[in-house]
This record gives C-alpha cells, structure tokens and sequence, in this order.
C-alpha cells in the first residue's frame, strides 16, 4: 500500500463491507444508507443499478476511489493535477477518463489504468 492510502484510511467503524461475485468491496457508511432497502432480499447488481446509470462504470470507480482515499473533488484534483470540474465531468460521465489521466490514477491510487477506460 502506498504512503498516500495510508495517510487517507477510512476506519472500519465508518465502512460497511458487501461480497458480491467473489469480491469484497468496502463503502462508507454514509453512502451505504441511502442504498438500504428493509424486509428483502435484493442482489447488489440491483443496489447499484442506478450508480452505474447515473455516473458510468469509469466514473464510479473514480467516485469510489476519491471516497475511499477521503478526498473532496478539490483535493483529488490538485493531487492528479486536472481542476475540480474536470474530477466532477469523471465522476459524473460527462468527460471520459483518457488513458493519461486514467494511468495517473493508477499511478497515485494503485488501480488498474484499464478499468477507467471504455
């Protein structure tokens, strides 16, 4: 793990962990209550329909990382050297991630510069 995800580690008293297909993802709390659905059972694909919708896969992995680093949009920015809009445009899918940019993520938060493109 790199200096920098540890010095943003989010403590487990503030994450839910979900399995889902044979991975564990981990999310703050605060997110996981607006998905919270009582009295049934529901797949995580069907929770998370309308995060792929609504910011791409691309957009929200770029969301998910800023989130698990506990960074705002000001701050990821400056660290990946684009403004804050351009991190809003990601996350919301209305600008692609290029293979640049999407490398430099890999670079500073140690994912896959794949993943970011479509």
């Amino acid at each position: 793990m790199s200096a920098h995800m540890k010095k943003h580690h989010i403590s487990d008293k503030h994450v839910i962990r979900i399995w889902h297909a044979g991975v564990i993802y981990q999310f703050p709390k605060e997110i996981a209550k607006k998905y919270r659905i009582d009295d049934k059972v529901i797949s995580a694909d069907d929770v998370f329909v309308n995060i792929n919708k609504k910011y791409t896969k691309p957009g929200a992995l770029l969301r998910g990382i800023r989130i698990r680093e506990n960074l705002t949009q000001i701050q990821m920015a400056k660290e990946m050297k684009v403004t804050q809009s351009d991190i809003s445009q990601m996350e919301n899918g209305i600008r692609n991630i290029g293979r640049k940019i999407a490398k430099r993520i890999q670079r500073l938060f140690g994912v896959d510069y794949r993943s970011f493109l479509k």
